[in-house]
């Protein structure tokens, strides 16, 4: 059982960084757009969306790791 809290643990802490990466991209793309520059709109967009697929699939893993017994 202590292992198991310890890989749930170890996956949230993934979930949280790849959340602050999808925040920074968000963040550097909004800064973009307000200094008049669209060149970093498509490229953070895609590596957002990316970010959120990969929550995604770490949050399904979980999900599916706290309901075996």
């Amino acid at each position: 059982m202590d292992q198991r809290a310890t890989a749930m643990q170890l996956l949230l802490s993934v979930v949280l960084i790849v959340l602050l990466i999808q925040l920074w991209l968000v963040t550097a793309a909004l800064e973009d757009t307000m200094a008049g520059a669209d060149v970093l709109q498509l490229p953070t967009f895609i590596a957002s969306g990316a970010c959120f697929f990969a929550n995604l699939g770490l949050l399904k893993y979980l999900y599916d790791l706290d309901r075996t017994p």
